[in-house]
């Protein structure tokens, strides 16, 4: 009899010791690099002088607003892809990127990493875009040569 009680108490130490909320995500699996990409972003530190806001969600679709110096914020739109860990996409004239980007996340920070000959670093924290830059925004239908890339 005693050793069942003490087996039925390490049971239940065992069992009380598990994760109460069952993982990050409800089923004990880690997110997805895609799934931690999900949602808003700020530019922390990027190549160019300019303020940058993008949002990636579940659809594939992106925005992203960019102020340089002290003009109005531009909305450029598109499609995003993630295979394995490389991030492309289209602006929505069709036009690709400049370049696709290693990604990588951390916690709540973003590292987007140029895969073309300059190979650049631009960081990113998870951050909402405010209401005044949503509202203030120039609406660029179609992307130019000119558009720093993400």
């Amino acid at each position: 009899m005693r050793k069942i009680l003490y087996m039925l108490a390490a049971v239940l130490t065992l069992a009380s010791c598990g994760d109460r909320n069952g993982g990050q995500n409800g089923n004990n699996t880690e997110l997805t690099l895609e799934q931690k990409l999900y949602g808003q972003w700020h530019s922390t530190s990027v190549a160019i002088d300019a303020d940058i806001y993008m949002s990636f969600a579940e659809d594939g679709t992106f925005e992203l607003y960019q102020q340089i110096g002290e003009g109005a914020y531009r909305l450029y739109r598109g499609s995003w892809n993630l295979e394995d860990s490389l991030l492309t996409g289209k602006y929505n004239d069709g036009e690709d990127w400049a370049a696709g980007y290693e990604v990588s996340i951390e916690g709540s920070t973003l590292s987007l990493t140029s895969v073309n000959d300059t190979a650049e670093e631009s960081l990113y924290e998870k951050s909402e875009i405010p209401e005044s830059v949503k509202e203030g925004c120039v609406v660029e239908v179609k992307s130019f040569t000119n558009t720093p890339a993400l």
